[in-house]
């Protein structure tokens, strides 16, 4: 993840730009608002490619009052399964992010979300949370960026949104322009321009969402269950369980190498013969067959399937 720019940078690259050493980064202008010739640029046989940055431009940022200062780079992204990050001067940057169905879409949005809430309140940093503000997607909310500074004096916004299984970010540079409008118009309209221009990606599953079952075995009831959830690693700890127990969770891939599975299970009575299982898509992953003794263990790092 990038870094917020400082001061000296900002006001550097500001002067350059006034001085004409500035660039596009080479994008077609959306003059009239128009596609560009050859029309908006789509996934290519369902993947997102990094042309797919040329879908917002400079006379969109512009409409806004915003200055978008030139790219540093468009490119997927290596530790996604299907992702482009497109990164200008002074933070502005657009990312795209398709999941193979809504709901692994869905469950990586909300841990998206998550994570921001998490930040911020770590940091002690105030917030400007809603939800739900861009038309046409099915979740959607806007913030300060997560990776911002309490203390900047250029403050940066971000937008994350959800229509199906497409994820679209938008970070919205601090370094504003004389007549720029509110950062939640900018970056609520800048969306909405993103989804108008990719008007079916996302609305259909392509693949299948693959899921962890967590298992265990025995009589009688556990005193307790601990597990990890696969895709954020939560820890869940259940207490009084009745046996046999099962649990299945979302097994979404978003760049891990691997993931930890961990399980683990004590009986109510060290005379009880209690195991466990976990496996992904029906196939056992680690297992422990019951056996006397009150405790099972299950744990195995496992490549989680694209």
């Amino acid at each position: 993840m990038k870094r917020g720019a400082t001061l000296v940078s900002l006001v550097l690259t500001a002067a350059l730009t006034a001085c004409g050493s500035g660039s596009s980064g080479g994008h077609p202008k959306d003059s009239g608002g128009g596609p560009p010739k050859g029309g908006w640029p789509q996934p290519v046989n369902g993947q997102l490619t990094p042309q797919m940055c040329g879908l917002l431009t400079d006379d969109d940022y512009a409409k806004y009052g915003h200055e978008r200062l030139p790219v540093i780079s468009q490119k997927r992204v290596d530790n996604a399964p299907n992702a482009i990050d497109c990164l200008y001067t002074t933070n502005d940057e657009l990312s795209l992010g398709l999941q193979p169905t809504a709901e692994a879409a869905k469950v990586q949005y909300a841990a998206g979300l998550k994570d921001h809430k998490e930040r911020l309140a770590e940091d002690h940093r105030p917030t400007v949370l809603a939800t739900n503000v861009v038309q046409g997607a099915d979740e959607s909310w806007f913030d300060y960026w997560t990776l911002g500074t309490a203390d900047s004096q250029f403050k940066e916004y971000e937008i994350s949104v959800r229509r199906g299984s497409l994820i679209v970010g938008i970070v919205l540079s601090g370094l504003k322009g004389k007549s720029e409008k509110d950062p939640r118009t900018v970056l609520t309209g800048l969306a909405g321009l993103v989804l108008q221009r990719i008007p079916n990606v996302g609305r259909t599953d392509t693949g299948k969402t693959h899921k962890a079952e967590f298992a265990v075995a025995g009589a009688g009831r556990a005193r307790q269950i601990v597990f990890n959830d696969p895709t954020s690693g939560e820890t869940t700890t259940l207490k009084n369980v009745k046996l046999p127990w099962h649990v299945e969770k979302p097994l979404i891939y978003t760049g891990q190498a691997q993931v930890m599975l961990n399980l683990s299970a004590t009986s109510s009575s060290p005379l009880a013969a209690i195991g466990c299982n976990i496996s992904v898509d029906g196939e056992t992953v680690v297992q422990e067959q019951p056996k006397v003794g009150g405790f099972a263990n299950c744990m195995r790092s496992f490549t989680p399937p694209k």
